[in-house]
């Protein structure tokens, strides 16, 4: 059986040039990862929405190039769903980052919380941590099969997470004494969930998520790991939107 062309996510790529020389990691994962030879089809996908297909060929100087074989069409896109989401520490953001975008997820706000153990101090840092946290993206959606990239802000503040959301038509906080079950939440998109991190939420960040209009819920399930929670309550959101 024939297997699937190869998937390559290309953020902003201008579809109206047909030759687009390959160099960087792009390049590293076609030649040396793949080891993909010249004629070959690959699948460009542009971080929108639109995918199509590019024939790998070889410049005069020798240099790698993608040619845009056809105009591209409409491929698979997340959904009008975000995950707001406390920083946690360790790796555990790496996962939560891959898995929801495999699930559909259409954004991740990532914010600092009073009980957040990772607190971002440096520039220098967060931006190289930002760019690992692209890399892990659009790794995601390649394998995934999307032609979008989930949209990702932060870190930020808890207030200005809430403020990043105030036009979505459901935002849910996910708390395990809320006296509202989570089924029990009308969901309309675009939604936001929101998780905390591993001590999950202060009662003053309750209490300021509730007066912006956030409602808090619970899940029947035992008590989550941070990584969990945020997993569960992105595909449970979904499930809700009709979008899983």
């Amino acid at each position: 059986m024939r297997s699937a062309p190869l998937r390559l996510p290309w953020p902003g790529l201008d579809w109206t040039v047909p030759l687009h020389p390959l160099s960087g990691p792009a390049a590293h994962y076609l030649i040396a990862v793949r080891r993909v030879s010249p004629g070959s089809t690959i699948i460009v996908f542009d971080g929108q929405g639109r995918e199509g297909p590019a024939t790998l060929e070889s410049m005069a100087d020798g240099t790698p190039a993608l040619r845009i074989a056809a105009p591209p069409s409409l491929g698979r896109r997340g959904a009008a769903a975000r995950l707001a989401y406390g920083l946690p520490k360790g790796d555990k953001l790496d996962d939560v980052l891959r898995q929801a975008t495999e699930l559909g997820i259409g954004g991740l706000v990532l914010f600092v919380g009073e009980r957040s153990v990772s607190r971002p101090d440096d520039t220098d840092r967060v931006g190289r941590k930002r760019e690992r946290w692209q890399r892990i993206i659009e790794e995601a959606a390649r394998q995934s099969g999307r032609a979008d990239l989930p949209s990702l802000v932060g870190p930020v503040s808890l207030a200005e997470a809430i403020a990043e959301t105030t036009m979505d038509a459901t935002r849910v906080l996910l708390h395990p004494e809320a006296t509202r079950r989570f089924d029990a939440v009308v969901f309309e998109a675009p939604a936001t969930v929101f998780v905390g991190p591993e001590g999950g939420f202060s009662p003053g960040e309750v209490a300021a998520c509730t007066e912006a209009g956030v409602v808090a819920a619970r899940l029947e399930t035992p008590v989550l790991r941070t990584e969990t929670a945020a997993v569960v309550g992105a595909a449970l959101a979904l499930f809700r939107l009709g979008a899983a």
